[in-house]
């Protein structure tokens, strides 16, 4: 899951920290975003690669307290569960019914951390230098962007990024990224539910229910 989610602040943190004009439609919805009291929001994963004779879909949700606290959610039923509730994160298996206890800054989970904005490394400043620019299209309240990489380690991994938001919601609706092997990851984001009450309970885990790894 972390490579699959990266992409999203390290593309957030290079586009709003560039100053030409034709960005500034997304830098004012990133912005709004920000002030999400909540959000709540399901997804669509879709991975391709040449090594697989058919595609690999998969369904999920995220619940998420901006700055606060987060559930991102994989499989229907859930096949992994990544909780943080303002201290510690917690990565969950259920099949194998075990879990692992990290440090925010742990680089598991750091890529995580960084998609939702969390964390001083998600500022726009530090990040604004991972990826350069190649096209921007806005059309009918959507904005889109297509980006590479700059930086040598990120570029063995990822070669190419396409990020689709929705201007009237101020949230993304399309986040793909080709890897250097021809693998390709679509994530598709419905419409999200804004400012809506999450229950505390979301954010906490019965943890007699797993066996946990150091």
């Amino acid at each position: 899951m972390p490579r699959q989610i990266i992409t999203i602040l390290l593309i957030l943190t290079g586009i709003a920290a560039a100053k030409t004009p034709e960005l500034l439609p997304f830098k004012q919805a990133l912005q709004k975003q920000a002030n999400h009291k909540s959000v709540v929001v399901k997804f669509r994963q879709t991975k391709k690669s040449p090594a697989l004779s058919s595609d690999v879909k998969k369904t999920g949700q995220l619940w998420l307290l901006p700055k606060k606290a987060f559930r991102w959610e994989l499989g229907q039923p859930a096949e992994k569960t990544v909780i943080y509730n303002g201290k510690d994160v917690l990565v969950l298996e259920h099949k194998t019914k075990t879990a692992r206890r990290l440090s925010p800054n742990n680089k598991k989970v750091k890529p995580l951390f960084l998609t939702l904005g969390m964390g001083e490394d998600s500022s726009f400043e530090k990040m604004s230098s991972a990826f350069k620019i190649n096209s921007t299209n806005k059309d009918k309240g959507r904005y889109a962007v297509t980006l590479s990489p700059k930086k040598r380690s990120i570029k063995r991994h990822i070669k190419s990024l396409l990020m689709q938001l929705n201007l009237s919601t101020s949230f993304t609706e399309i986040i793909s990224w080709t890897q250097r092997d021809g693998t390709q990851t679509i994530t598709e984001f419905a419409r999200p539910k804004i400012n809506t009450n999450i229950p505390a309970s979301t954010f906490q885990v019965n943890e007699s229910n797993y066996t946990w790894k150091k």
